[in-house]
């Protein structure tokens, strides 16, 4: 817990990465505040990039590194905020925490389950915040339909439908970044954009307990399989369908529905829900969905404000490493269900 001093001071972070959405961390700390944040690092192997972003975040020529290791143990800086790729996580993770710095870094949690454990059990040992930047797990009305849903408003689970798919699209700046090109996290995209998914999924409809699945590659630039249909059974019990593609014509949509022994709920996106009632009837979501975002913050947003709090205030993060993990973990089962038409357990993190 910060002291009284420290609640008055902005957190002073350091940014290691300042590829694409390094300026979309930046736009989202300024947003939630100067009085909360202030950018006082950056470090990136390619100078020039990192004097690029020092420029535009007002950055001063002594704190830009090309060594993350000099970022981190620079003493102005209080949160790492490390975006690279996900092979590298466990080894910034490790640094940060030995250096006794907060660090957020890069969803997937890792590019294996084995360092993936490892940053659970580093983050459970921590005397700092190790957060992972999953942006999804902080939409509102995902967070409210899941509470809905838990505390048995539709009743048991018994089946659900998910379709999940994202356009094509050639054009789009992250095709050409080097780790996308030659992936060392598992299944490319699928996983990358497959634990957005599950930030969804999880809070709603419970842990997933083991899976069977198909695969294909439907774009050759995507390198990876890029589409994937699996089918589900949940710790609950509950059984159901997910599909996932990132080759659709155009079409950029989330839609979930489940079916529970008292009524049916559906959501699109993180935007819109209806509830059905025991007897098929619509109910008035306004009554039943409380959303609490008194903030007015969303996704990446609502994710800095978490952080300042959960840094500041002591307040829990929106995920943890352990839910991190088993995001991951349902994207790894997947694709190995896929590649050897078995029904695959989802692995545990204290496994």
């Amino acid at each position: 817990m910060a002291t009284s001093q420290q609640q008055e001071q902005p957190i002073r972070v350091g940014i290691i990465g300042t590829g694409i959405f390094a300026y979309r961390h930046l736009r989202a700390y300024r947003a939630v505040g100067q009085d909360k944040f202030q950018i006082v690092a950056c470090a990136n192997r390619s100078r020039d990039k990192a004097v690029k972003f020092a420029q535009e975040a007002g950055i001063p020529e002594s704190a830009i590194y090309t060594d993350p290791l000099e970022l981190i143990n620079d003493p102005n800086v209080e949160v790492v905020d490390a975006l690279l790729p996900v092979q590298y996580n466990w080894e910034i993770v490790q640094a940060a925490v030995a250096a006794k710095k907060h660090i957020l870094f890069e969803k997937p949690i890792a590019h294996n389950l084995a360092d993936a454990r490892r940053i659970v059990e580093e983050a459970r040992a921590a005397k700092t915040i190790v957060a992972v930047a999953e942006n999804w797990s902080y939409h509102s009305l995902v967070r409210a339909v899941g509470k809905y849903v838990q505390q048995g408003s539709i009743g048991e689970i018994i089946n659900f439908t998910y379709d999940s798919a994202r356009p094509y699209n050639p054009s789009s700046p992250y095709h050409t970044t080097a780790w996308r090109q030659q992936p060392q996290h598992p299944g490319g995209y699928l996983s990358d954009g497959g634990v957005h998914d599950m930030a969804h999924l999880v809070p709603i409809l419970g842990k997933f307990e083991s899976v069977s699945a198909f695969t294909a590659m439907r774009q050759s630039i995507h390198v990876t399989a890029d589409t994937l249909a699996t089918s589900i059974k949940l710790a609950n019990g509950g059984i159901g369908v997910a599909n996932f593609t990132f080759s659709s014509a155009g079409v950029k949509e989330m839609r979930l529905e489940v079916h529970g022994t008292k009524g049916t709920i559906r959501l699109t996106n993180d935007q819109h829900v209806e509830v059905l009632d025991e007897t098929g009837k619509p109910v008035d979501t306004s009554s039943v969905i409380q959303v609490d975002n008194a903030s007015g913050f969303e996704d990446v947003e609502a994710e800095m404000l978490n952080l300042y709090n959960s840094v500041r205030n002591g307040e829990p993060l929106g995920v943890t490493p352990e839910e991190a993990f088993h995001h991951l973990a349902f994207i790894v089962a997947a694709l190995e269900a896929a590649d050897t038409q078995r029904v695959v357990k989802i692995q545990h993190a204290d496994a």
